[in-house]
């Protein structure tokens, strides 16, 4: 029985020598990940000591508190440093980010990559991506898109929108708004840069016809300009240009849509002209009041079994990167050195065959 007992606990002693080896091995593949990626962020920020540390950290706190794990963080920090974003941007921007990828399901790289690449078209700062989390959020969900297909509408109308300083806000509004009416995506963003473009130069105008603004201005009576020559707010021009839409006829709705919008984008325009008053004033309330949306919606999508389960998985890959920087200084030395001990090996191979192998192992033991 005795000897039954201590075969019994060498097994389990294996075993269990087994499991711990097997999770420290998968811990140091993680952490190893982990440092590979934040190695990369360092390349692009040019983060050094501190900062560094500090950029480090906080992808370990976001996979500590949130559903996306730390190499997730880690992750999204590469495209906001393609980006342009340093260290104080990164430690402020992305817990916006973060939510508006919870809240919204979408990835958490590729929201990292929308959410760099609209606040630069529209030239607003890496500490506001958390209202901009907020702008999206908002309108995703109370309009027929999402934030994936926002994002590749920013692409196209963001850079054009922003050199004319409307907002975010404004661009949320008409692309929701066009959504409804089943303009998404890349349709939505080059028919909302065509409209603003053609009103913005005029397109359209010669000695014997007035071109998009001159539509605007002289027949629909609404100022496009401010007097100092910088542009309204899209949404103040939008709105009262529906006002005096619903005088005309519908002969010259259709003539001056062409005129306004361009042959393309005619339905685009008309959508934003033709959306039912309500449900306008409704996407427009939102959007002004869409203060801490993202935050809001992420807490709520993840209160279940799939969003706890999620924040384990995110927490187990914590306890791993922890284990992992214990043991990889250690283990960085001993690849280091065999790396060392077979160059020299090799060289001693290569200048004398057995006899320099031999010698050069024979310091590389010593």
């Amino acid at each position: 029985k005795a000897g039954g007992a201590v075969v019994n606990g060498l097994k389990g002693f294996a075993a269990a020598s087994t499991a711990v080896g097997g999770f420290g091995a998968a811990a140091v593949k993680t952490g190893a990940q982990f440092d590979s990626t934040m190695s990369e962020v360092q390349a692009l920020t040019g983060a050094t000591g501190n900062d560094f540390t500090k950029l480090r950290d906080k992808a370990k706190e976001m996979g500590a508190t949130t559903v996306f794990s730390a190499s997730e963080a880690a992750e999204a920090m590469t495209y906001m440093g393609m980006a342009g974003w340093k260290t104080e941007d990164m430690l402020g921007g992305i817990s916006g980010i973060m939510n508006l990828a919870a809240a919204s399901g979408e990835d958490l790289a590729i929201t990292s990559d929308i959410v760099t690449d609209a606040l630069s078209g529209f030239g607003m700062q890496a500490k506001e991506s958390g209202h901009f989390a907020d702008i999206l959020a908002t309108a995703s969900s109370n309009s027929n898109t999402d934030v994936a297909m926002m994002g590749e509408t920013f692409k196209y109308v963001a850079p054009v929108m922003g050199s004319l300083g409307y907002t975010a806000e404004d661009a949320a509004l008409s692309i929701g708004i066009m959504a409804n009416s089943g303009i998404k995506a890349s349709q939505a963003g080059t028919t909302l840069r065509s409209i603003v473009t053609r009103l913005a130069t005029d397109a359209g105008a010669s000695s014997k016809s007035l071109g998009a603004l001159g539509i605007v201005t002289e027949k629909l009576g609404v100022e496009f300009y401010n007097m100092d020559g910088s542009a309204r707010p899209l949404t103040w021009v939008l709105e009262d240009m529906r006002e005096a839409w619903k005088g005309l006829t519908v002969e010259e709705q259709n003539n001056y849509a062409k005129k306004i919008a361009g042959q393309e984008a005619i339905s685009g325009f008309l959508a934003l002209m033709n959306a039912e008053e309500g449900t306008w004033n409704d996407l427009a309330a939102s959007i002004e009041n869409c203060g801490g949306a993202a935050d809001r919606m992420a807490k709520i999508k993840l209160d279940n079994l799939a969003g706890d389960v999620k924040m384990l998985q995110s927490a187990f890959e914590g306890l791993q990167i922890t284990l992992s920087d214990a043991l990889t200084p250690t283990l960085r030395e001993f690849a280091q050195f065999g790396a060392e001990a077979m160059n020299q090996l090799n060289l001693g191979f290569q200048q004398g065959g057995i006899d320099g192998l031999m010698s050069s192992l024979e310091q590389v033991v010593s």
